[in-house]
Formats: C-alpha cells, structure tokens, sequence
C-alpha cells in the first residue's frame, strides 16, 4: 500500500445553519488555518461519519417501520 493518495473532487454544498453555528464555524477556521491545520478536511472526514450513521439510522427505520419516534437531529450530537 503506497502513501500517496490521490486528491478528490470536491463540489461546495449550500445549507442553512443557525447563525452562532456560522459565526463558530468561520472562527474556528480562521484558528485552525493560523495553526496550519485544515478544517475543511475535518469537517469532511466527520460528515462522512454522520452519513454513514444517518444511513443506518434510516435502513433500521424502515426494517422496523417506526419513522416517527425521533428525530435524527435530536439523537445525532
């Protein structure tokens, strides 16, 4: 296994986000830019993880049928 990776495509998304959510957001990027790290990547590494467990929350929803219970947004945190 080589240590090169290959560089993906990337396509910008447009969601709405409460405003402090923005504002924390951008301050944390421009902190984690003067630390040389990369915050895009983070936050893309973590909605990988928020997919997958999206995914799944939704597969075993409609095995089961129960759509209603709760909220994925109020279990994901």
């Amino acid at each position: 296994m080589g240590v090169l990776k290959r560089k993906q495509e990337n396509e910008a998304i447009t969601f709405k986000l409460p405003a402090a959510l923005k504002r924390e957001i951008e301050a944390l990027r421009t902190r984690s830019e003067d630390a040389g790290f990369d915050l895009g990547e983070t936050i893309t590494v973590a909605m990988w993880r928020l997919c997958k467990q999206i995914k799944a929350e939704l597969e075993g929803a409609q095995r089961t049928g129960d759509r209603t219970t709760e909220s994925l947004a109020g279990r994901v945190q």
